[in-house]
Formats: C-alpha cells, sequence, structure tokens
C-alpha cells in the first residue's frame, strides 16, 4: 500500500463509500450479519485510508447495479404492475416522491432498512429488486 496515502485522514464520503460496498456484499450474501456489523462498525469509526482499507479488506467491490439508459427498474416494473403512483409509493414506504424517483432512475441507492422495506412491500427479497 502507499504508505503516504494510508496516512491521510479518510473523510465522512470516504466511509460512507466503504459502507456502500459493505451493504452490497451484505445484500447479495457474500457477508453474514454479525460480519456486516463488524465491518461497518470498523470503517465508520476509520480515521485513515488504512484504516478504512482494514475494514473492507477482502470485500470485493459491489456489482454494478446501473440501469441500462431506458430500462426500468425492478421497483419501477413491480409498482408500474400494480398500477401504484409513485406518490402512493413513496407515501405507503415513509419517504419522499424524489426518493422513490431517484430510486427507480439508479440515482440513489437506498439504505438497507429502506431496501428491506421496499422488498417486503413487494414481496421481493432485496436481492431479486436490486441486484
Amino acid at each position: 500500500m502507499n504508505e503516504g496515502r494510508g496516512g491521510l485522514r479518510a473523510s465522512d464520503a470516504d466511509r460512507e463509500r466503504a459502507v456502500e460496498v459493505l451493504k452490497a456484499a451484505f445484500v447479495q450474501d457474500r457477508l453474514a450479519k454479525a460480519e456486516f456489523e463488524a465491518h461497518v462498525g470498523r470503517a465508520l469509526a476509520s480515521r485513515t485510508y488504512a484504516e478504512l482499507a482494514a475494514a473492507t479488506a477482502g470485500i470485493p467491490a459491489p456489482l454494478s447495479t446501473v440501469q441500462p439508459p431506458g430500462a426500468p427498474s425492478t421497483m419501477a416494473e413491480q409498482r408500474t404492475r400494480r398500477k401504484i403512483s409513485q406518490a402512493e409509493l413513496a407515501e405507503a414506504l415513509g419517504v419522499s416522491r424524489q426518493t422513490v424517483i431517484s430510486i427507480e432512475n439508479g440515482r440513489y441507492t437506498p439504505s438497507l432498512p429502506l431496501a428491506f422495506t421496499i422488498a417486503r412491500f413487494f414481496g421481493q427479497t432485496v436481492d431479486g429488486m436490486f441486484a
């Protein structure tokens, strides 16, 4: 590892990116719940790049979830199939309509609790909804 960079302080954004990688690994069954919680705790407590790298060591980067242009997301397909508006879905999930739009367009990855809520709402698995 580049020793010079390892000692640099990690930002909140760096820690959040690491947590997103860990969330993806957990959702894809590449981490058990206890491992996920331990790694997230270490990532959030990391002060330097070296500590952050240690918290995510051995965790592969998430598989791409970027939708091809014009391809509807699974969430949009499920919502449309059930004839639910974005506003109705937002209200049912307890989020803003903008959040629903951003998730459907692939511009926002929901938190793990929200991902479980969405999957449960549609009777799907989290992996099936967001993989």
